[in-house]
Formats: C-alpha cells, sequence, structure tokens
C-alpha cells in the first residue's frame, strides 16, 4: 500500500510564455496543495495569465484542493486578468467542481471536448513536464493552508458556508491552540 500511495499523487508542471501547465495524476489532495500553490503563485508573479489543469490522469479532489485553485483563479484573476482552464475532466471531477461552486471560477472542458488549443499545447510541453516534489511542513502551515483553502470555496460560493462551517471553525481553533503563547508577563511572574 505504501508503494501505491508513493506512485500516487502528483504534479507534473511546465511553463510557456504566460502559460503554466499542470497535469494532475490520481488525486488532488492536502498533501499536495501546498507544491501547486507555491507553483501557480511563482508563476502568476511571472506573469502567468493563464493556468491550465490537465484531469486527463485525476480520479478526485478534495476540499482543500479545490479551495486552493479557487484561490490562485481569485489572485490570477486580480493579478494579469487571467483565468484557470481545467481540461479532460471526467463527470466525477466536473461534478465535485459544480458542486462547490469552482465551475463559475475556472473554464472547464471535458475529456474529449477540450480545445484544440490546449490539447495541441499540452502535447508539446509533455516531455518538458516537471514533477513538483510535495514538501511537508509544520502541522499549523497545513493547518492555515487548509483555512485559507476553505474560506475561498466560502467566498466562491456563499452556498459552501453551511458545509464548511465546522472545518472552518476547527482550524482557526487548532492554528491559536498552536500558536505559541504571549510572551507578555504578567504581575504574577514578576
Amino acid at each position: 500500500m505504501a508503494e501505491a500511495e508513493k506512485a500516487g499523487e502528483q504534479l507534473l508542471v511546465a511553463v510557456s510564455d504566460q502559460t503554466a501547465y499542470v497535469r494532475l495524476r490520481d488525486r488532488g489532495s492536502f498533501k499536495i496543495s501546498k507544491a501547486l500553490k507555491q507553483f501557480g503563485v511563482a508563476c502568476i508573479e511571472q506573469g502567468a495569465n493563464k493556468i491550465v489543469i490537465d484531469m486527463s490522469e485525476c480520479v478526485g479532489m478534495d476540499s482543500t484542493f479545490m479551495g486552493v485553485i479557487a484561490g490562485l483563479a481569485f489572485r490570477l484573476k486580480r493579478s494579469n486578468d487571467g483565468r484557470i482552464h481545467m481540461v479532460n475532466l471526467s463527470s466525477r471531477t466536473r461534478g465535485l467542481l459544480s458542486t462547490l461552486g469552482l465551475d463559475q471560477l475556472v473554464d472547464t472542458a471535458m475529456q474529449g471536448a477540450t480545445p484544440p488549443e490546449y490539447s495541441a499545447m499540452l502535447d508539446q510541453h509533455h516531455d518538458d513536464l516537471q514533477t513538483l516534489k510535495p514538501e511537508s511542513g509544520p502541522r499549523t502551515e497545513t493547518a492555515e493552508l487548509m483555512l485559507e483553502a476553505h474560506e475561498n470555496l466560502v467566498q466562491a460560493s456563499a452556498e459552501n458556508l453551511p458545509r464548511f462551517r465546522d472545518v472552518l471553525t476547527f482550524l482557526r481553533e487548532d492554528i491559536k491552540k498552536a500558536a505559541p503563547p504571549d510572551r507578555e508577563q504578567t504581575p504574577d511572574s514578576e
């Protein structure tokens, strides 16, 4: 099982001109969300106005991963008036996006209906794709990423607030508990 997990979730990436390419293998989850966010933010800061995510090898996504996509869509729109294009979606992955309102933030194309310019780009850059290595960080860093991702989902659709209210509360409390205590001295400690 451990070998299957190691070979599982992967992000393969390339950049050409003002377009960033991402191929997602297996699942999009919180485990690779930090790497996706870092790559996307760096591309946007360098002037990318389009992120194309190839979902042909993706079987599912969790809410943290989709929240990171929402955050990148907001940032891309603000920074470079750009868009995220998710292509080669299965009915399952398209349904996940739709359920959380992301289909309103990103352009989508089902498998077999990918616009020719994206198919050509993905084919052209197939050999250029590099694997992004997910980095594990402190637990608080992961919790902060998850909190931000879920806040992005609520921003994307108000209907997501009831879905994620408890998750947001839990993550905020978890982050608060993990924060270093204030160093102010009380009269008793002097």
